[in-house]
């Protein structure tokens, strides 16, 4: 998990596996950015393949998940890269609060209205934690909406630190 906020990415822990035989992989990149789109960038000493790349992904992100895998088996270097819409949890943690919270970041796709992205975060929420969100945030509401409208037993606010773009359902 990783946080996020306007004008900053955070890099989730990079990782150093080693697998059977000796072979090696490394994630040289794992953030979610300022768009809400998420990107994992993995190196291996064995061929990176797109199934590999894919577990990456949360299955509400599945469908717009985009996969790039490269072979320069002459250096024995091989990668691979995925990019998808957040849709998943995600830590945030911003000064002046005492820990981090953890909210479902769901990026609104082109066509998709705000009401079906909160009930599809709400869902997401109350499926990964047993229990069901009291907010939702965005960087900026629709000009119909009101602060504090509620949608599917969650109130929508709107708040700065939100990433533009996204719905930060939790609480």
């Amino acid at each position: 998990m990783c946080g996020a906020g306007e004008g900053r990415a955070y890099m989730r822990n990079a990782k150093c596996r080693m697998m059977k035989g000796d072979a090696m992989e490394q994630i040289v990149l794992n953030q979610l950015m300022n768009d809400g789109m998420c990107q994992v960038k993995l190196l291996s000493d064995t061929p990176v393949r797109p199934a590999r790349m894919l577990r990456f992904v949360p299955t509400p992100a599945l469908d717009f998940a985009e996969v790039n895998c490269y072979d320069t088996a002459a250096l024995s270097l091989f990668y691979g890269e995925v990019t998808w819409p957040a849709r998943d949890a995600v830590d945030i943690h911003l000064p002046g609060w005492p820990k981090a919270r953890r909210v479902v970041v769901w990026k609104i796709m082109p066509g998709e209205r705000m009401s079906e992205a909160i009930v599809a975060a709400y869902l997401q929420y109350s499926m990964l934690f047993g229990r069901m969100p009291n907010f939702a945030f965005t960087k900026q509401l629709p000009k119909t909406v009101e602060h504090g409208h509620e949608v599917f037993g969650v109130m929508l606010l709107e708040s700065d630190w939100a990433i533009r773009g996204c719905l930060m359902v939790g609480g």
